[in-house]
């Protein structure tokens, strides 16, 4: 694991004391008093559903006080280090897994002798993004709070009017477009995107297509042993091609913002598919509460023909971990309480108030929601690499522009296209 070297002056550990609350007491009046951070617990829904988490931990353990309490986002991980150096009062912190957590890697205890038995209840995925190794069965620095993912939505209603089966998804290619033609015949828009921001539509149904065709080798666009110029990338280019050559995207589609253009005009029941995600916005939820949980349908996305993993639905892991420090006495009480929060009644009040997916097979299913059920058990039992966790971050503005002077505007062809992508990820390699 990498190691982290820190200058620590006087100063330095003052600060963290001040940080800390100033304070090493850990019981009060024969209770464990146990002292959490993130950046979330401000957040008007998140902080609402995580005060009610801790409100029902502490019913479920009276002998556990929690002391929850909101940090800045901007200041986060530098707040953390300094406060893990002069061993601060914090016991449980929440955190994106990656770089910037694995920087305090000595700080964090090695949860795999606590969670043998709930190992298989977390998603493959979530528990590879939350270990510095990316090792699914060991070195788990984290337990996932939440995952993220993209799917295809469609509105029902639209479908009828079309003449479609609403209680089928047309996941098949050939299924896919004969779905898009007959909206386009009842003058419906097929597909509403957005590609004018550095998230764009086109990136989104990349991915749904991607996990199909290359499955966990993914992996190889990072090493190199996946490429742009491969035969399945040019599949799923053509793929979207076609949707724009036959008309399923219009021009005023194309040129929408997705951020909030887009998801606002299938909200407001316009629209047949919507390439969305699955926690945060432009998810189940969010279409759910607009259009009628019983009027939304989803599925992961076309099945390019011949993919090799046709059922794979895009997963990226964790999104959010929560970890507990490895020199604090209470350890026991900590993973309890991450235990709580990332699995069963503590995940499901986090789901049910912000539409996070939770990465855990434990979290009760709401039997009266088939959309809430669809999600989480393609998130859960089918997911698979996000080929764009892989792709250099220096290069993402530079891939959406390609994108759209193919896809949008039509300036180059789809030689050129492969090319200059191929081009420029070697630069990065």
């Amino acid at each position: 694991m990498k190691k982290v070297f820190l200058s620590v002056s006087l100063v330095l550990f003052c600060m963290a004391a001040v940080f800390a609350g100033g304070s090493k007491q850990q019981s009060t009046g024969g209770k464990t008093t146990l002292t959490v951070w993130d950046f979330k617990y401000a957040e008007e829904v998140t902080g609402k559903a995580f005060r009610e988490m801790d409100a029902l931990f502490m019913q479920e353990n009276p002998d556990i006080i929690i002391n929850h309490a909101a940090q800045a986002e901007s200041t986060f991980y530098d707040l953390l280090l300094q406060t893990f150096s002069a061993k601060g009062n914090v016991d449980v912190v929440i955190s994106h897994p990656g770089e910037r957590s694995w920087a305090f890697t000595d700080f964090l205890e090695v949860l795999d002798p606590y969670i043998t038995a709930e190992r298989s209840q977390y998603s493959k995925l979530a528990l590879e993004a939350c270990s510095p190794t990316r090792n699914p069965d060991r070195d788990t620095l984290m337990l996932p709070l939440t995952a993220q993912g993209i799917g295809i939505y469609y509105n029902k209603a639209n479908f009828r009017k079309a003449g479609l089966d609403p209680d089928k998804a047309p996941a098949a290619w050939n299924d896919f477009l004969a779905a898009c033609e007959a909206l386009k015949n009842a003058n419906i828009p097929p597909v509403i995107m957005g590609n004018v921001t550095t998230a764009t539509s086109v990136n989104w149904l990349y991915r749904t297509l991607l996990v199909k065709l290359y499955g966990d080798r993914s992996a190889g666009f990072l090493t190199g042993s996946a490429n742009f110029t491969d035969p399945e990338y040019r599949q799923a280019t053509t793929m979207i091609k076609e949707l724009f050559t036959r008309g399923y995207v219009n021009a005023d589609n194309a040129s929408l913002s997705l951020f909030m253009d887009a998801i606002d005009l299938f909200k407001s029941g316009q629209g047949g598919f919507f390439i969305g995600l699955n926690s945060d916005i432009a998810h189940w939820k969010d279409f759910g509460e607009s259009l009628g949980y019983n009027n939304v349908g989803y599925f992961p996305g076309p099945i390019p023909q011949g993919s090799a993993f046709p059922d794979a639905q895009v997963n990226q892991g964790a999104g959010l971990g929560m970890s507990v420090m490895n020199y604090r006495p209470n350890k026991d009480a900590a993973v309890k309480y991450i235990k709580f929060y990332t699995s069963g009644k503590g995940a499901k009040i986090f789901l049910d108030a912000s539409g996070a997916i939770v990465p855990n097979t434990t979290v009760p299913m709401d039997t009266g929601n088939n959309l809430l059920s669809t999600v989480l058990n393609e998130m859960n039992v089918h997911g698979g690499l996000d080929y764009s966790g892989f792709i250099p971050a220096g290069m993402s503005a530079d891939y959406d522009s390609l994108n759209y002077l193919f896809f949008v505007s039509g300036e180059i062809s789809i030689d050129s296209y492969i090319r200059q992508l191929q081009d420029l990820i070697q630069s990065y390699r």
